[in-house]
């Protein structure tokens, strides 16, 4: 069994962020058994990522891809997921292959854009955190003043990070090792359940009210 682990969104200076070393060091120091386990660093966009794994021989029979959810209803909260995959429309597929191409470092569009090129295993799971947009931001001036304590991060983020980091390598490991069978709460997930790209959503709308103004 060779299985495939990559942060989306990984950041490799700030010990407190959920996506940051000390989650990569975790998973790095967990007993695989006789597994076989690559743990990638995958902060770049999903079409660098895509071609990567297509330009490498090694091929994995299950994929765990970690990151941060496109929405966020309740900081800190993490889920795990099985892709389902689906068929999108071309439309669709474009918008997100140019969030892709200029740089957007997205778990769904990872996610999409791997599915169409075939670069994935037979099974996808995803490990999601609700992460603020302001998240890391708030961490570096926290650590920057002085704040950076576990209770002030907290009250800062509205969550504690150190737990949701736990949360997010306890199920990535659980999903690596027994997939689905193993895990007592993981939803599914397909294409129908990914929310627009977000580029294109402001774009449009910005479009729209030049129209009617």
């Amino acid at each position: 069994m060779r299985v495939l682990i990559g942060i989306v969104g990984h950041s490799p200076i700030l010990d407190s962020y959920p996506l940051g070393p000390l989650l990569m060091q975790d998973l790095q120091n967990r007993d695989w058994g006789t597994m076989i386990v690559d743990i990638e660093n995958m902060t770049w966009s999903p079409i660098h990522v895509t071609q990567r794994l297509q330009d490498q021989q090694t091929s994995y029979d299950r994929t765990v891809l970690i990151g941060s959810s496109a929405g966020c209803l309740r900081p800190g909260n993490v889920v795990a997921y099985r892709w389902l995959g689906g068929e999108m429309s071309t439309l669709k597929l474009q918008e997100r292959v140019y969030e892709g191409v200029t740089g957007v470092v997205s778990l769904d569009n990872t996610l999409v854009i791997g599915d169409y090129f075939k670069v994935w295993s037979s099974e996808v799971f995803t490990v999601e955190i609700d992460l603020p947009v302001d998240t890391f931001g708030e961490i570096v001036m926290a650590e920057n003043i002085g704040l950076e304590s576990e209770a002030n991060l907290r009250e800062i983020l509205g969550f504690d990070p150190d737990m949701a980091r736990k949360r997010i390598a306890d199920l990535a490991c659980c999903a690596a090792q027994h997939g689905a069978t193993g895990m007592e709460k993981i939803l599914d997930k397909s294409v129908n359940d990914l929310v627009d790209s977000e580029l294109f959503t402001k774009y449009e709308f910005k479009q729209y009210l030049n129209y009617v103004n």
